[in-house]
């Protein structure tokens, strides 16, 4: 388990699957700016039991001291080449009861710092919609810089969109201390 000041980082386990049918069921837990994809407990349970490389993992966002689910965040290497690009990618969600609460920028400088401070990975991106102005602040304050645009590379509710690709290197993270001292308790 990761442990922040107030939100934790579980692994997903098999007793997670129908939270997960539930809030992955519900286009609300993935607002406007995500397309919705319905989803059965059964493929949830395959998933989570499915081996999976190191590579790629899913956590549940918790309440340091209550346990209580308050989201999603994973990780994952979206390159296909891996012996040319190396990197790693994350993306989250957190329920619509919980949002605005600094949950997801917690959870992402969780992430990220335990990354940068227990792997070899050079580099962790991710993509939001560029008209999700929420996640694009997480992702400043997780220390990514926004280096360009995919222009219609996304499907969503019958049309393409353009994300903002962001990334964060280990010569901005530095260390665990560098990274903790330019950014707001996590």
């Amino acid at each position: 388990m990761l442990i922040g000041t107030e939100v934790s980082l579980r692994p997903t386990t098999i007793d997670d699957a129908q939270l997960l049918a539930d809030w992955g069921n519900d286009p609300a837990y993935w607002g406007p700016l995500f397309n919705h994809w319905p989803t059965t407990r059964q493929d949830l349970e395959r998933h989570i039991t499915a081996p999976t490389p190191p590579d790629m993992r899913r956590y549940i966002i918790v309440g340091r001291d209550t346990a209580e689910p308050m989201g999603t965040i994973f990780y994952w290497n979206p390159f296909t080449f891996t012996h040319v690009f190396q990197g790693l990618e994350i993306g989250y969600a957190v329920h619509p009861a919980f949002r605005r609460r600094g949950v997801a920028r917690q959870a992402a400088c969780l992430l990220v710092n335990h990354l940068f401070d227990a792997t070899p990975v050079a580099r962790i991106q991710a993509t939001t919609h560029v008209e999700n102005e929420a996640s694009q602040g997480v992702l400043e304050a997780a220390g990514m810089r926004r280096e360009g645009a995919y222009r219609k590379v996304a499907f969503m509710h019958g049309r393409y969109v353009d994300l903002y690709l962001c990334a964060i290197v280990r010569d901005d993270w530095k260390d665990e201390a560098s990274y903790r001292a330019a950014r707001r308790p996590f």
